[in-house]
């Protein structure tokens, strides 16, 4: 069987890739890694890796929560939008994991669910209470990662997080399904099942947030690429909750244009936002 040639936006995303990768390596001096494990409420066994500056002896955390497939394997290399490498050499201590049921985690797949959150929180407990982290742990959630890490946020508001960084996370069972023609991850799961979908609708809890919220949004989006209304409907309810401030892209806080500003597409562009986004608020976890 013949098999399709990859895609125009595929092949940018590997191109893209390959140069990190590169750079990562030239750079690899810079960062130390060593494994971590982390215990789940439940009892599951979490596979995790700590990335710091090689220089220093503390620094602000950052905690990613991985998109759909994602974890310490993508991280550490370089198939996600960033690594945790790139993270480290902006000055943090990098905690990544494999969720639960995901790369060498215990436990069933959840999909950003009650259990997945759970993990993002035993992840951020665990890199506040080392001795090189300054205690402050930010939360950088990636495409579906945004579920877990909204609905960890919103139920333990007491976690000491300064602010959530969203890269084009969807936002409900909607935007999630492409109107119910994509089901994965919702298999065997259908649009009007109340008991499954609403802890992984990040929009039903991001305005419970204690903690800042930033959106970054390209048009095109990285996953439905004429979509933009889960940026739209993010900030929206954010901004009627209770968040300490809400920004989308580089706008000002708190505002939403009726024609916003919206990120240049594709996986360089991308990369570039986010670690540019962090740099900044890396600096507000020693200011604020």
């Amino acid at each position: 069987m013949k098999l399709a040639p990859p895609s125009l936006p595929a092949l940018a995303w590997r191109g893209t890739a390959a140069l990190r990768r590169l750079r990562d390596l030239s750079r690899a001096a810079e960062v130390r890694t060593e494994p971590a494990e982390l215990h789940s409420t439940a009892g599951y066994r979490l596979a995790a890796v700590l990335v710091r500056p090689a220089s220093g002896t503390s620094w602000p955390g950052l905690v990613v929560s991985p998109a759909i497939h994602q974890g310490v394997a993508a991280l550490t290399g370089n198939a996600a939008v960033v690594s945790a490498a790139e993270l480290a050499r902006l000055g943090f201590a990098v905690l990544v994991h494999d969720p639960a049921g995901r790369g060498d985690s215990w436990g069933e797949e959840d999909f950003g669910g009650p259990e997945h959150q759970d993990d993002v929180r035993v992840a951020i407990r665990a890199l506040a209470a080392r001795p090189d982290c300054t205690g402050r742990v930010g939360v950088l959630s990636l495409s579906l990662g945004l579920a877990a890490a909204v609905g960890a946020l919103a139920r333990w508001p007491e976690l000491p997080v300064p602010w959530l960084l969203d890269w084009e996370g969807p936002c409900d069972r909607e935007i999630i399904t492409a109107g119910g023609t994509r089901m994965v991850p919702a298999a065997g799961h259908s649009l009007d099942d109340e008991d499954w979908w609403p802890p992984r609708e990040a929009v039903a809890h991001v305005g419970a947030l204690g903690c800042g919220y930033a959106r970054l949004q390209a048009f095109p989006d990285h996953a439905q690429p004429e979509e933009l209304r889960h940026a739209r409907r993010m900030i929206e309810a954010a901004r009627r909750g209770r968040p300490a401030w809400v920004q989308l892209n580089d706008h000002p806080r708190g505002t939403l244009p009726e024609r916003p500003a919206w990120l240049a597409g594709g996986p360089l562009a991308a990369n570039r936002a986010i670690l540019q986004k962090l740099a900044t608020l890396r600096q507000t976890m020693t200011t604020d």
